[in-house]
């Protein structure tokens, strides 16, 4: 088991980089790590979206509590490795054809390229209007991705290629 915290004061960065930032620190913990975070104000926003995301996985501990600063421990749990299993390209098809009509509706869609079982990294290719999008990136993160782990748990990211 980790001890390891890794330390993140949000207070000189721009709020609407705030949260972003603190799910992709979280999610680059590994089981038992903590992320502390320090706020000028109560992460109580914050702390509703961690309970929806990660619900069970996670624990949240002020540490310090106004009224200038806010100081949150937010511990990784030690989870079981879901592993990849024998269905994750069904899972991993499923997750697309829940996320396919919102991308279909903008004049795009998604195709499932591969699936590199060692890194546990599922590439899939933007087509139509998706592929050429700006906003594509975030998509692919807060769309594609986060439907296809919620599908299949052993995945840990998703690439364009």
């Amino acid at each position: 088991m980790s001890e390891k915290t890794v330390q993140l004061d949000l207070r000189g960065m721009p709020v609407f980089q705030r949260h972003p930032r603190v799910f992709e620190e979280f999610e680059a913990l590994e089981g038992g790590e903590t992320l502390r975070i320090t706020n000028d104000h109560d992460p109580r926003p914050l702390f509703y979206q961690f309970e929806r995301e990660f619900k069970d996985k996670c624990d949240w501990e002020y540490v310090k509590e106004g009224p200038g600063e806010w100081v949150v421990d937010i511990k990784k749990l030690e989870m079981e490795d879901p592993g990849l299993g024998d269905d994750v390209r069904e899972k991993v098809e499923e997750a697309l054809e829940e996320v396919r009509p919102y991308l279909q509706a903008d004049g795009g869609d998604v195709e499932l390229v591969d699936i590199d079982a060692e890194s546990r990294v599922v590439k899939v290719r933007l087509k139509g209007a998706c592929g050429g999008c700006p906003s594509a990136q975030m998509t692919l993160k807060a769309g594609v991705e986060k439907t296809i782990r919620k599908y299949a748990p052993g995945i840990r990211g998703v690439e364009a290629v």
